[in-house]
Order: structure tokens, then C-alpha cells, then sequence
């Protein structure tokens, strides 16, 4: 080996190692390994995905991934959580971040960059391109520049942390209602309880019954509900009643299917998974279109191993179906597309499904992320310290 050899060598060796040094952080590096079309991720903990990104745990500190399994936000920073045991996820093209010596919180976009400093006490995720924030003794809207759209939105206490359909549920002296992004009440506070508007339509509680009003406050469907109604999805919303079983409404008010459904998942792309019981506790599911109408319904097999049923509603065209204690994916018209190979399995979001394999012969898990055919595109490992 020639002395140009050498140099060469000890170049390419050199700038290996800076390579190296540069992206560690704190004890360990955090890294990927791609095998095949495979993404092998390390990290201490992970959430799903939420606009194309997931967040990951590694050295205490929060980053995201792409679908790939690819660190596309270092993980340098920690956050603010609404409920303990939440981990951060993308909402409206931004998430909420701490600053360790003040703890105070700003907030990144899609590239890691801090858009809005810190300068909040709390913040929640934006929705529809506005926020709520803390600032000294003021709750405050905020816009994606950072400019106030309005001060004291909350007269006395409580407050729901996202627009919906344009509008913000509030409370004032015990009562509820909705302002609009400058702070004003629209609908008056007159309410017990409120939840979110979806499609134009939000349920609301009034002397212990539930109905439905529009965004101009108008009651559209009357106060007729003892028990909280699902949200209206697809022009339609699932109701209880007296009996404890599930019927359909329109945005009228219209019943299209009296109650009988014994378990609802509420309607995605015109399809919905429902449960029925029948008199010796047997338990059937089915697709239904809007209409009540049933696309399929799973018969119980000739043994435990044969029946099918199902565990979420759709999401992204797919829901979680289970066969013989194993998990699958099956689309709207009961079509199995991802074999019953999984112990667990979630709903898809971002084209990507959390997923769990266990291997009999080796009693080992892998854990992560699988596309739509069922392969693994990203496995999660944990750190050995």
C-alpha cells in the first residue's frame, strides 16, 4: 500500500468519524438501519402517524419520522402534553414545544424550524390556522404570525382547545356556547354541555337531553336524546336509545334506522362497521352504506377460528378485523387485504398502521409501522443501554 493509499484512507476515515460525532447526541446515537425496504428505528418511545410524521423518544428528547422510518426532525425537544401518558403528534402543519430553561412553549413546523418562539405559559395544537395560548393570566387566539385575534376568550372557567367548522366551544358562568376567531360569542352560551361541529352540525345538551344545532345556533335536530350522540359524519349520526342500542339520524332529524346496532363506528367514505346481538348473545358484525343498508355481514363460522369481527371503524378506506386471534385489515366490501397475521394492529393514518408480530418459534415481537399490503416498511427497537 502506497503513501496515496494511506492519505486517502485516513481522509475518508476522518471524515467517517466527524460524520459520526456530528449527528450523536447525549449517550447514544440515534440512527436507522435500512435493510431492503426495511427501516429498522431506535428510539426509547414512538407515537403514530399524523400528517405524514411520527414522533419519536430517543436520548429523552422528542423528534419525528417520515413513513419511511427516516429522522426528518432531530430529536432535540421537549413538549408540552395535554393529558399525562399523550405523546406530541402534527396537527394544521405544526406541533407544541418546550424550552427546558424557562419552560416555556413555541411551536415547529413540518421542517423542525421554531415559527413562533417561546413565549407562551401553555399552548394547544393549531386548528384551522388558529390556536389557544397562555400568556401571563390571558387566554388568548392566536393566528399561525403570532398576532392576538382576541384576549379573554374565557369568562369563568373551562374551554375546548380547537376550532371546528370555524367556531370555538366556550363557557360563561357555567353555561356554554361558541365564538368565532375574534373572541365573540356566536352562539350563545345556553347550553349544559357541547361537543365539536362536524359537518355544520355539533351536538349540544340542554335540561339532560341531547340534540343538534347548525352553525347559525339553529336547533336542528330537537332535545330528544338521553344519552350523548356520535358526531355526524357522511350526513349521518348514530344515536342511543332508551334500550341502549344504536340507530341512525340524518341532519334533519329523520330516523333512517331504528335502534338496533349493539356497537357503532361512525361512517368514513359512506361505509360504517356495526354489531348486532341476537337473543343467545351472539354477536354479528356488518358493513353498512348510509342507508342502513348492510355491503356485508360476517356470519359466525363453525368455530371460534372461523368468525370474524371487527375492531375499528374505517380509516383510510380499511378497518381492523380479527380471525382466530390474529389481526387483519379488511376494505368496504369485506374483502380481506392484509392477512390475519398480526397480534395487534391500529387503524391506518398516513398510509401507515401500527402492527405486532408474534413469532411462536422464536418468541420474539416486532413492533411497527406496515403499509397498506401488510409489509413492514418501519420496525421499532429499543435501546440497549
Amino acid at each position: 500500500m502506497n503513501i496515496f493509499e494511506l492519505t486517502f484512507i485516513n481522509i475518508f476515515l476522518e471524515f467517517t468519524m466527524k460524520t459520526f460525532l456530528k449527528n450523536s447526541i447525549g449517550l447514544f446515537l440515534f440512527f436507522t438501519i435500512t435493510i431492503g425496504a426495511q427501516t429498522e428505528v431506535v428510539c426509547e418511545n414512538f407515537g403514530g402517524f399524523n400528517e405524514g410524521l411520527a414522533p419519536v423518544l430517543i436520548n429523552n428528547s422528542w423528534g419525528f419520522m417520515d413513513v419511511d422510518g427516516n429522522i426528518v426532525i432531530e430529536p432535540k425537544f421537549k413538549v408540552l402534553v395535554e393529558n399525562w401518558g399523550d405523546v406530541p403528534y402534527f396537527s394544521n402543519g405544526s406541533t407544541v414545544v418546550m424550552e427546558s430553561a424557562t419552560e416555556l412553549v413555541g411551536y415547529i413546523n413540518t421542517k423542525g424550524e421554531l415559527f413562533l418562539p417561546y413565549n407562551y405559559i401553555t399552548a394547544f395544537n393549531f386548528s384551522e390556522n388558529k390556536a389557544i395560548v397562555r400568556i401571563e393570566n390571558d387566554i388568548c387566539i392566536i393566528d399561525k404570525e403570532g398576532n392576538i385575534l382576541a384576549k379573554n376568550i374565557v369568562a369563568l372557567n373551562g374551554y375546548h382547545s380547537k376550532f371546528s367548522d370555524g367556531l370555538l366551544g366556550a363557557q360563561k358562568e357555567f353555561a356554554s356556547g361558541y365564538k368565532d376567531k375574534t373572541g365573540n360569542f356566536v352562539i350563545e352560551p345556553a347550553y349544559d354541555e357541547i361537543r365539536d361541529f362536524s359537518e355544520g352540525m355539533a351536538a349540544v345538551q340542554k335540561d339532560y337531553k341531547w340534540g343538534f344545532i347548525d352553525k347559525s345556533g339553529t336547533l336542528k335536530v330537537p332535545f330528544q336524546f338521553t344519552n350523548e350522540p356520535k358526531s355526524f359524519s357522511d350526513g349521518r349520526a348514530f344515536v342511543l336509545g332508551t334500550d341502549n342500542k344504536w340507530g341512525i339520524i340524518d341532519t334533519d332529524g329523520k330516523i333512517l334506522v331504528e335502534p338496533k346496532y349493539n356497537q357503532v363506528f361512525s361512517f368514513s367514505g359512506g361505509f360504517a362497521v356495526v354489531s348486532e346481538i341476537d337473543n343467545k348473545f351472539q354477536t354479528t358484525f356488518s358493513i353498512i352504506d348510509v342507508n342502513g343498508e348492510s355491503v356485508k355481514t360476517f356470519a359466525k363460522g363453525k368455530n371460534s377460528n372461523e368468525t370474524i369481527s371487527l375492531w375499528s371503524g374505517f380509516n383510510e378506506g380499511l378497518a381492523v378485523a380479527m380471525k382466530g386471534g390474529q389481526k387483519g385489515m379488511i376494505d368496504t366490501k369485506g374483502k380481506v387485504v392484509v392477512d390475519f397475521s398480526f397480534r395487534e394492529l391500529k387503524p391506518f393514518s398516513s398510509d401507515r398502521a401500527y402492527a405486532e408480530v408474534f413469532d411462536k418459534k422464536t418468541k420474539q415481537v416486532t413492533k411497527g409501522f406496515i403499509d397498506k399490503k401488510g409489509k413492514f416498511f418501519v420496525v421499532i427497537k429499543s435501546p440497549q443501554f
